[in-house]
């Protein structure tokens, strides 16, 4: 037995819910960005993560966070300062950071992050900041404060969509 009244009703909310929605978002709020990141648009926070083998090494994360643009390849020019702001001389490897590279979007919710390995340890340099530039933006330079001393070598992995 059908129920047009009860169908009809059904219907009108579902489309009326659908218009609401449609509402609600931003014209162009799905269109994937074409272009790479400009000096300016990105910032940079590092945190210490939980490492997959905390017995053998540590992980760092840098987030990256910005605009609607999309970025690429390996962190350049980078350079560490201890706590007082003194450059320091820390060894890290970057032969995780090999290409191919993957266009990665960043914007409100999306954030690229470098995963970066240090070895196993509560010891280690007294690292307070690390300074870096991104391919797209190489006159840029960022800086995050880094949050907990580390020994060397550091491992650095491409630019990249976070894994869960």
């Amino acid at each position: 037995m059908k129920k047009p009244g009860l169908w009809r009703a059904v219907t009108t909310a579902a489309l009326a819910g659908a218009a609401v929605l449609t509402a609600v978002v931003p014209a162009g709020a799905d269109v994937r960005p074409t272009r790479p990141c400009a000096a300016g648009e990105i910032s940079a926070e590092i945190g210490e993560g939980r490492s997959p083998n905390p017995s053998t090494s540590r992980l760092f994360t840098i987030s990256l966070k910005g605009v609607s643009c999309l970025l690429s390849g390996a962190l350049d020019y980078i350079r560490f300062y201890d706590t007082s702001g003194r450059p320091m001389d820390v060894r890290f490897s970057d032969k995780f950071a090999v290409a191919p590279f993957e266009n990665v979007w960043v914007d409100d919710f999306r954030r690229p992050v470098v995963y970066v390995s240090a070895p196993a340890g509560n010891g280690g340099m007294p690292i307070g900041s690390m300074t870096f530039s991104v391919p797209t933006a190489p006159e840029s330079e960022l800086t995050a404060a880094w949050p907990a001393p580390a020994g060397g070598p550091l491992m650095l992995t491409k630019i990249m969509r976070p894994v869960s």
